[in-house]
C-alpha cells in the first residue's frame, strides 16, 4: 500500500522539528524523527518497503516496524493529513 499527503497538507521542518500542516484546517501535527522518517519512506516507496528499510536501519523485526507504521498511518488518516492509495494506481 502507498500513502500520500492529503490535498492541502505539507510536511515541513520548522525550527528543527518535522511538522505536518493542513492549509485547509489550519491544524498542525508534530512528528518525532523516527515517525517523520517512516512517513517519508512510506510516501517514497510504499509501506512494505518502508517497513523493511526501517527494520534494517534500526535492527528491528520487520513485523514490529510494520505495526508501528500502520498505527502512524491510521492516526494520520483519521486526522485527514494523509491518504492511502492502492499499489495498482489511483
Amino acid at each position: 500500500m502507498k500513502i500520500q499527503l492529503a490535498p492541502g497538507t505539507t510536511l515541513t521542518t520548522i525550527e528543527g522539528k518535522d511538522v505536518l500542516f493542513s492549509v485547509r484546517t489550519g491544524d498542525s501535527y508534530g512528528l518525532n524523527d523516527t515517525a517523520a522518517h517512516m512517513l517519508r519512506l512510506g510516501i517514497e516507496s510504499g509501506l512494505d518497503e518502508a517497513a523493511n528499510r526501517m527494520a534494517q536501519d534500526y535492527n528491528a523485526a520487520p513485523d514490529e516496524i510494520r505495526a508501528d507504521l500502520a498505527d502512524l498511518v491510521q492516526e494520520l488518516v483519521k486526522l485527514k493529513l494523509v491518504q492511502t492509495l492502492s499499489d495498482h494506481g489511483a
